[in-house]
């Protein structure tokens, strides 16, 4: 009983309309099943066809985990996957798990170089986009409309009610920190692959601060130039610690899921990855800055700052991102933070791939 209690504190409830429609079915199905003769027919099989909306309430459900009927037959039948089981989840893994059990069953999507991503946002001017610093409530927030096309080749923006589309790049970037549509949907769609990958790319970003290091002051360059290679040669780039690089492999698979529709299984490998990374933490409970209710993955880097991912606890879905300040801190080359002080809030409030920009659905 104390095991079951625990589990239910960890659940959020379902909505009212889940609810109705959820005892709309099982009703139906038992009146049904009463209906059916002993022999000569097939007993119906309740649940297939249907996903639940929310957790369920039964006690059995929360002691073996959540029996979600994916859409189509049973294994074997040719009518596509069957019932799959989520585990009551109390760890980074058991959220991970779970997420990729939902995304096998999800269908994949179509997004092609010319398809458009539509994303709606909401965000708090803090000290990470250059804004005041935070603590409480935020007094102001700010939404915004963005398209993407799945190419980088446009974007658009709604501007004084107006949509505005600007052209970007023709080439792809080539660099360290990419962040481009065809990058993230080229990312593994397996945990340790995508990691992996991560962490080449915190090492790669170390040699290349090396590298620049090392080069040489070019024998043309201005004053102006030669300064900044003298101050830049001041401060030798220092190899990451462990914990530097667990902090920013974290801060990077964040970064990842802010301003891109993923398909269902790239955002779950994302989780995984994330989970496999030393100190991530699960917890039941959290709030975006739109004020919904989810669950995070966080983990505590350098030991004064929480970093956040906030995740639907029903659809697995990201909702949003926080960074706050657990502890007073002070580095050179970093703005000083005091506990308490939240360093980037934002919340993703639609996110769907579209056929053009200007559309939402």
């Amino acid at each position: 009983m104390k095991e079951l209690e625990r589990m239910y504190a960890e659940v959020l409830p379902p909505d009212e309309k889940a609810v109705v429609a959820g005892r709309r079915r099982l009703l139906a199905a038992a009146h049904d099943a009463g209906s059916v003769p002993a022999r000569g027919r097939r007993r119906p099989q309740i649940g297939r066809g249907w996903r639940l909306a929310a957790p369920v309430g039964l006690t059995a459900a929360l002691t073996a985990g959540v029996i979600v009927a994916a859409q189509g037959g049973d294994p074997g039948e040719g009518g596509g996957p069957g019932p799959i089981t989520l585990r009551p989840v109390a760890a980074p893994q058991d959220l991970a798990h779970n997420a990729a059990l939902v995304a096998a069953n999800e269908p994949a999507g179509k997004a092609g170089p010319t398809r458009w991503a539509y994303l709606k946002t909401v965000f708090v001017p803090t000290q990470e986009g250059g804004g005041p610093p935070l603590f409480g409530a935020p007094k102001k927030t700010r939404t915004q409309e963005m398209w993407r096309r799945t190419d980088d080749r446009q974007f658009a923006l709604t501007e004084g009610g107006r949509l505005r589309v600007v052209n970007g790049s023709k080439s792809l970037p080539t660099g360290v920190n990419r962040m481009d549509y065809p990058y993230l949907l080229s990312l593994p769609t397996r945990p340790d692959g995508l990691l992996a990958q991560v962490y080449k790319t915190v090492d790669a970003e170390y040699a290349r601060s090396f590298a620049n290091w090392k080069k040489p002051i070019p024998a043309n360059a201005s004053n102006r130039t030669r300064e900044k290679y003298e101050l830049m040669r001041k401060s030798k780039p220092i190899p990451p610690t462990a914990e530097e690089r667990n902090a920013r492999a974290f801060e990077l698979i964040t970064l990842y899921m802010r301003d891109a529709v993923l398909p269902p299984k790239i955002q779950a490998a994302l989780y995984g990855a994330a989970a496999k990374i030393p100190g991530i933490r699960y917890e039941a409970k959290a709030t975006d800055v739109a004020g919904r209710a989810g669950v995070t993955l966080y983990r505590v880097d350098n030991g004064y700052l929480r970093r956040e991912i906030i995740i639907n606890p029903r659809s697995y879905g990201y909702m949003g991102f926080r960074v706050v300040a657990i502890k007073d801190h002070r580095e050179a080359g970093v703005p000083p933070v005091k506990q308490g002080q939240t360093i980037g809030w934002g919340a993703l409030l639609e996110a769907t791939f579209v056929s053009g920009p200007g559309q939402r659905s």
